[in-house]
């Protein structure tokens, strides 16, 4: 049987032996669980919600390792999980221990007023006891911020992932391993002080290695118009065309999505800020033999600093996703997720996460005679400890709760983590 306790006996030995660092350097905050359904945390710098673990590109400072101008980012983490029930399954239930290791390096180059990045991660799963539960994920991302004096901005980003998505998270109740590149323009043009305007177009590649019907191209043209109402709120309304083009067409699952919505944006610090919509969209089929929908959309993201010691974000959305099993052709996720921080001392911070998602499905999967719904909880609590600039620890719980009316995809969840966190 593999054991995990070496990489804890290296770390302690070599927590104890590093000299206190004479620079700062920010500490990577990681996600500490996938949250059910799809409402998860918004996706960091590199990876998707299917891929969690990585570092985001808010949290560096400025750097001490550099060449001139080039600057140097590198980050480990290391995580040990003990899952109770690692098939995601009613009954008959399996546990293991799961050693999770995830090294990454981010560089970030200046020049005048325009920024370059690049980022590459792995996230390395090793099972004690199944060792077919192993996965490897590889993850970068190039990003090009442009400035052109005080009006125009431009931001250019092409993204990679080779990731999966684990066996609690999929319809099919097994491990979807995928391949996923996502290119991104985004220009933006102050108009006056008060307006703005930008245009977004995303272009997508998925490859799926399990469930090939999924494989698809996806083409996405955001607009926006922004006006500030206060000093620093802003009122928009948004307009989105997604055109989604499967490999397989026997399908018929390729669509269209037309959504607009109206909302509020506001930025009163990097530590209160938030962004609220809703609106209408309408998904059309261009197979005749498919039903198109029509329903209402809506998301909120906000952070809020409520005491120097307390910290709450909030994340709740309505949306229509695109199939993931066999005989639907779209679910729609309603949820909401929300999470408390409280500094106990200097160092030390208290967490706690609730989560509730439901998933309804737009008609029976192939194996069904009834249309799925799944209802997902999740609870948990955790304790962080910035024990140096550069060194985070934390120790976590989940318990996770899926009832579905399809009673073989019932499930309960309990983990257990310890996770430390090195970044430069």
């Amino acid at each position: 049987m593999k054991t995990n306790r070496y990489y804890y006996i290296l770390l302690l030995a070599l927590v104890l032996a590093w000299p206190v660092p004479v620079f700062s350097a920010a500490v990577l905050d990681f996600p500490a669980a996938a949250t059910p359904s799809t409402i998860t945390p918004a996706p960091s710098s590199v990876t998707t919600a299917a891929s969690s673990t990585t570092a985001a590109s808010g949290y560096w400072s400025k750097s001490y390792l550099h060449y001139e101008s080039l600057e140097f980012h590198p980050y480990l983490s290391l995580k040990e999980t003990y899952n109770d029930n690692i098939f995601a399954v009613p009954t008959d239930t399996k546990a293991d221990w799961i050693t999770t290791i995830t090294p990454g390096l981010r560089l970030a180059l200046p020049y005048r007023q325009h920024l370059f990045t690049a980022e590459y991660n792995a996230v390395i799963n090793t099972y004690s006891r199944y060792g077919s539960e192993d996965t490897t994920d590889q993850n970068a991302k190039v990003l090009g911020d442009f400035k052109f004096g005080s009006r125009f901005g431009l931001t250019l980003s092409d993204t990679y992932n080779k990731g999966h998505e684990p066996r609690y998270q999929t319809v099919t109740g097994v491990i979807e391993k995928y391949e996923r590149n996502a290119s991104t323009a985004s220009g933006t043009y102050r108009l006056a002080d008060r307006a703005m305007i930008e245009v977004d177009y995303t272009r997508t590649k998925w490859n799926f290695v399990t469930s090939e019907f999924r494989s698809r191209n996806e083409d996405m043209v955001a607009t926006y118009f922004y006006y500030r109402i206060m000093p620093k709120t802003s009122a928009f309304v948004e307009y989105d065309l997604t055109k989604y083009s499967y490999d397989l067409k026997t399908n018929g699952l390729d669509s269209s999505v037309n959504s607009g919505f109206m909302g509020l944006r506001w930025e009163m610090s990097a530590t209160t800020q938030g962004t609220v919509k809703a609106g209408w969209l309408q998904k059309r089929f261009e197979a005749g033999n498919k039903q198109d929908l029509q329903t209402w959309g809506a998301s909120a993201d906000m952070k809020w600093a409520i005491t120097d010691y307390s910290f709450l974000s909030f994340l709740a959305k309505r949306d229509v996703n695109e199939s993931a099993a066999l005989g639907a052709t779209y679910y729609v996720t309603t949820g909401a997720y929300v999470d408390y921080t409280h500094k106990l001392t200097y160092k030390i911070a208290a967490v706690g996460r609730l989560s509730y998602g439901a998933d309804e499905y737009s008609n029976p999967l192939s194996t069904d005679t009834v249309a799925r719904t799944d209802r997902t909880f999740l609870g948990g609590a955790g304790l962080k400890y910035q024990m140096r600039d550069w060194l985070e620890f934390l120790l976590d719980y989940n318990y996770r709760n899926r009832d579905s009316n399809i009673t073989t995809w019932n499930l309960k969840q309990n983990t257990y983590s310890l996770t430390a966190n090195f970044a430069l």
